[in-house]
């Protein structure tokens, strides 16, 4: 069993720590905010101070397939965030009246809807009980590194451990989970290590959210589909746990024009209105102050491994620390649960004594089992933006790729078998592969695409918009 240090308790983090806990390693979290959770979420929601997770109080939904896996591969954290107010949702059927439609299979759907700050507080609960020592207050500033083994295929620098503003702290394994804002590329360069090699896209997008608490304690109607993207705008409409839910519109983060109207409310408000029955959404009383705002979100992805050439080792990076897709697509935490459960089996089979075997094991594995996920999420990114510039120009976008995807959408909309597939997709469910590939689907679809193409996707234009949020 090793010594394993995990650089960040936020959910991505806790995760990997709970997992490698469960495993009998001896799991210190290294966390450079230094408030502990208050003594319940709605405290938490409200006073919980945790700079090193931007996203907390943004719009926030975990795919199916992270449940399915939370589930499975740590019992009991589920039931401790439904019993804190997590509500269990399907993808299917978001409305709880909806569900009387639903086939037995589709459980596979099942997700939890609930403000990321609860999940955040119960994992964190939960890694402390499992046996993980978090410390606090705590932040890393460096690598500590010797000089590889003379193996015949690497001198690659060995990480022993690292430096905080606390002391060195020693490690067999070092696990960096600091997600999107990771700042690896610097330590690696103080070690000597010229990379990682980063991928990254030149655009992205800007999320402007809002929380709300309805009434009653219900949802708003209208809660299909959660994300809709209207020309030049998007929005999503995501509910949660104690009759709370979220609004977040997205623009192109280089659209400057709307980023200076939209951070006020008003016109925040004035831009959500024009999405179809938003109207009731607005209703609820307010949870935020002003509007968040989340810029510059784009997809990157860092290599420490070519073939089974490390640049380093005793280092890995897991979840956003190795690679960040755009939160509308919802991937994030499915993938890092992914990207622990393949560091825990590739330590299950090499340990940490052989520190190039398990890296290189380890990014074989990251290759394989997550990069085709990546870079399905960068087409999205690329052709979602290519429309979003086309529409604000007054023309449609047109690509026999984005054309397909977005038949689907609208079939899906119509045929339940089509929505199946386009959900089994989007959320990342084994199997999906085959169902988006039927015969019968795929030539639904092609029959679909002459709709798509006959004109430009639905919402207002360019000038409709700016005079909408010019109030």
């Amino acid at each position: 069993m090793a010594s394993i240090v995990v650089l960040g308790a936020a959910l991505g983090g806790l995760q990997t720590a709970l997992l490698l806990a469960d495993d009998g390693h001896q799991v210190t979290v290294l966390e450079r905010d230094p408030h502990p959770p208050p003594s319940d979420p709605d405290v938490a929601w409200a006073r919980w101070h945790r700079p090193g997770i931007p996203q907390l109080r943004l719009t926030h939904l975990p795919l199916a397939r992270w449940l399915q896996l939370t589930e499975a591969q740590l019992p009991g954290l589920v039931g401790q965030m439904t019993a804190a107010g997590a509500v269990r949702m399907n993808a299917l059927a978001p409305e709880p009246g909806l569900r009387d439609g639903l086939l037995a299979a589709d459980a596979r759907f099942d997700t939890l809807a609930a403000r990321r700050c609860l999940l955040e507080y119960v994992t964190t609960r939960a890694a402390e009980a499992g046996g993980v020592r978090i410390e606090r207050g705590v932040a890393c500033r460096g690598l500590r590194s010797r000089p590889g083994r003379s193996a015949p295929h690497s001198r690659a620098p060995h990480v022993t451990g690292v430096e905080t503003s606390t002391g060195p702290r020693a490690a067999d394994l070092v696990v960096d989970c600091t997600g999107r804002r990771s700042p690896l590329p610097s330590w690696l360069r103080d070690i000597g290590v010229p990379g990682p090699v980063e991928e990254a896209g030149r655009r992205g997008f800007t999320y402007y959210c809002r929380y709300f608490r309805s009434a009653d304690g219900a949802l708003p109607a209208s809660t299909f589909p959660l994300i809709e993207e209207h020309g030049s705008l998007g929005l999503l409409r995501i509910p949660a746990d104690h009759g709370t839910y979220s609004l977040g519109l997205i623009s192109r983060s280089d659209d400057h024009e709307l980023r200076r109207l939209l951070r006020h409310e008003r016109a925040w408000s004035a831009a959500v209105r024009l999405f179809p029955g938003a109207d009731a959404w607005l209703e609820g009383g307010s949870l935020t102050e002003g509007v968040r705002i989340m810029a510059g979100l784009t997809d990157r992805k860092r290599t420490l491994y070519d073939a089974e050439v490390p640049l380093v080792t005793g280092l890995v990076a897991v979840g956003d620390a190795w690679a960040v897709t755009v939160p509308s697509i919802g991937r994030g935490l499915a993938i890092s649960l992914q990207h622990s459960l393949i560091l825990r089996d590739v330590l299950r089979k090499h340990g940490t004594g052989d520190p190039v075997g398990l890296v290189a094991a380890f990014g074989r594995a990251t290759r394989e089992g997550l990069e085709p996920v990546y870079w399905q999420s960068t087409s999205y990114t690329r052709h979602r933006l290519a429309e979003m510039d086309a529409h604000a120009a007054g023309h449609p976008y047109r690509h026999p790729d984005w054309d397909r995807a977005r038949a689907l959408t609208l079939l899906a909309g119509r045929d339940p078998d089509a929505l199946r597939a386009e959900r089994a997709g989007a959320h990342l469910l084994p199997g999906a592969g085959a169902e988006m590939s039927a015969p019968a689907l795929v030539e639904a679809v092609k029959r679909t695409m002459a709709e798509v193409e006959q004109g430009m996707p639905p919402g207002p234009a360019r000038a409709e918009v700016l005079d909408a949020v010019s109030v």
